[in-house]
């Protein structure tokens, strides 16, 4: 699939509508179910870093995007986080269900006793056990 290439307007909306949001959200403003009703969903999502960047962003099952439609996506750097939503550098997304976390790792096993070579005592024992094969009675 082939996406088109974003006109400077659009970029320059982008922008706007991401400093506006920016500021609206550090002087405590949250977006309302209302406010949110368009926003993309974006359920099984996965934490991560935005290629490149060491900036959060999310990958996950995404419906109702305006480009992409539904699909696995992952989505541009997070600029907030609130309860059930994210804002990114591009739009809001509603959050859905994180993706299962893998089930955690067994506790390591204690470390084994170094080895001690055995006794001579240990040894005789062993030896005494053994069948006499091929020895030559004589």
């Amino acid at each position: 699939m082939r996406f088109r290439r974003p006109s400077l307007a659009e970029i320059a909306e982008r922008n706007r509508s991401r400093a506006r949001d920016a500021d609206l959200l550090a002087s405590g403003w949250t977006p309302s179910p209302e406010d949110l009703a368009d926003a993309p969903f974006i359920d099984r999502y996965e934490e991560t870093t935005y290629p490149g960047s060491d900036k959060p962003s999310l990958k996950g099952f995404v419906t109702g995007h305006p480009r992409l439609g539904s699909t696995y996506a992952w989505t541009s750097p997070l600029i907030a986080r609130g309860d059930g939503w994210v804002r990114t550098e591009g739009r809001f997304y509603r959050l859905g269900e994180p993706a299962r976390t893998p089930a955690p790792e067994p506790e390591p096993e204690a470390p084994a006793a170094p080895y001690t070579p055995p006794t001579d005592e240990e040894i005789d024992d062993l030896l005494d056990g053994l069948p006499d094969y091929g020895l030559d009675p004589r």
